[in-house]
């Protein structure tokens, strides 16, 4: 799965590299720890085939969502069901994104004493997660635009942390997921891979990234030994 991640890039370097427009008056700083519930960047594309960077609740609200408090349990979705399960199907099939990532961190070891590591990209500037979006209408008629990260097998190299890992797409995909118009679900599946093995690497971190209390550089830094 992935629980938490980063993103420390400006707005600017996230515009650059995904081609998109932040839409006007939204701005964010650097997180450290991004945890469920944090609003963050998302990219999408209009009818007209412009990508827009929004920000988006993390954890998928589905249409049929009678409370908020349901995000917490879908802030994943898995590439073998994203496409048949009642929560995702609609989302995947109409509403996809991308959700840009400078890493994300993962646990290994006994439950109560697990050791965080720190996964990062090691070609590119940020990973990008494919993602599905859904904009929530509450009981109270509020608009909530939220997102879930889907994921996948994890790679060879991610396989010594854990069993799965995000799904994160190479930038030639990008067209082809963000496609509104894209309803071939069969292909979209077939994006939904491992990423490439010499495409990360990672190292032990403190954990103080426990705490979603804790949102400083010092995060990312590896564990001293």
């Amino acid at each position: 799965m992935c629980g938490r991640y980063t993103l420390i890039e400006s707005d600017a370097e996230i515009e650059t590299w995904f081609d998109a427009t932040m839409e006007e008056g939204e701005q964010y700083g650097p997180n450290y720890n991004v945890a469920p519930t944090h609003s963050m960047p998302v990219v999408g594309q209009n009818r007209e085939g412009q990508r827009t960077i929004q920000h988006f609740r993390w954890g998928l609200l589905p249409f049929w969502a009678k409370e908020k408090k349901m995000s917490y349990s879908m802030i994943n979705a898995r590439a073998e069901s994203v496409d048949t399960k009642k929560s995702y199907k609609r989302s995947f099939e109409k509403y996809r994104c991308l959700i840009p990532a400078s890493g994300f961190y993962e646990w290994k070891g006994e439950k109560g004493n697990k050791t965080p590591y720190y996964i990062h990209p090691t070609h590119e500037p940020m990973f990008a997660f494919a993602g599905i979006y859904n904009v929530w209408e509450s009981p109270e008629g509020e608009n909530i635009p939220t997102y879930s990260i889907i994921t996948t097998d994890a790679n060879k190299k991610m396989k010594a942390l854990h069993e799965r890992m995000p799904a994160m797409l190479l930038k030639e995909e990008w067209t082809e997921w963000l496609n509104p118009n894209n309803h071939n679900t069969k292909a979209l599946k077939d994006l939904l891979t491992p990423f490439p093995d010499d495409g990360i690497d990672y190292y032990q971190v403190s954990k103080a990234v426990n705490s979603v209390k804790n949102n400083s550089e010092e995060l990312i830094e590896p564990a001293s030994r």
